[in-house]
């Protein structure tokens, strides 16, 4: 389990599903993403249960300090043998905890388990280009813009770019000890 002092990441559990699958359905969480259509808890049910036995892929409930949950992140295409993954799966589905930097909490936490627990090279994402906020916070952690996949993604009836992000591990390394996530891990942690 991954903690800061407002939120942890921990395993998801069946009792998740409704609420996963209830913010899989909301407009305002999936606008972002490359799939949107509304899902039910048995399909949600049933992904969760395929994601159980798949080594390829970490997926964590992002849970508030009464262990509610907030939303959800994912470390995916887990790579062994070359040490790389992707990242991403970001749902913040309730309102309330939109605000106030959890965002930069989750990604601070998601880096130091890739990097640090899982010994990942190289981490990267994919992000709608028109997603501009999300892509400058993971530039600001220390991503670098590989590249503008074009036309990748089919969404509300057409064709969008997508921003290839990716960090390496010495480059982590670096932002932990004196960049972007030196800070946020500072005011995590502070008392």
């Amino acid at each position: 389990m991954l903690t800061s002092k407002r939120i942890r990441l921990r395993a998801i559990e069946e009792q998740d599903l409704e609420i996963m699958a209830k913010w899989r359905s909301d407009p305002s969480v999936y606008e972002y993403f490359y799939e949107y259509l509304p899902i039910s808890v048995r399909q949600q049910k049933n992904w969760y249960e395929r994601q159980l036995s798949d080594s390829s892929e970490i997926n964590f409930i992002v849970a508030d300090k009464a262990n509610e949950p907030v939303g959800t992140v994912s470390i995916y295409h887990i790579d062994r043998r070359n040490r790389k993954a992707e990242w991403g799966r970001l749902i913040i589905g309730d309102p309330k905890a939109r605000a106030g930097g959890i965002g930069a909490e989750i990604e601070a936490l998601v880096l130091e388990y890739a990097f640090e627990h899982l010994n990942i090279h190289k981490l990267y994402c994919e992000v709608l280009v028109e997603n501009r906020s999300v892509v400058e916070l993971h530039k600001k952690f220390g991503f670098r813009q590989e590249g503008v996949l074009s036309e990748h993604a089919f969404k509300a009836g057409k064709y969008v770019d997508v921003a290839a992000l990716a960090m390496l591990d010495h480059e982590y390394k670096v932002q932990r000890e004196s960049g972007r996530l030196a800070s946020v891990f500072a005011r995590m942690n502070a008392d």
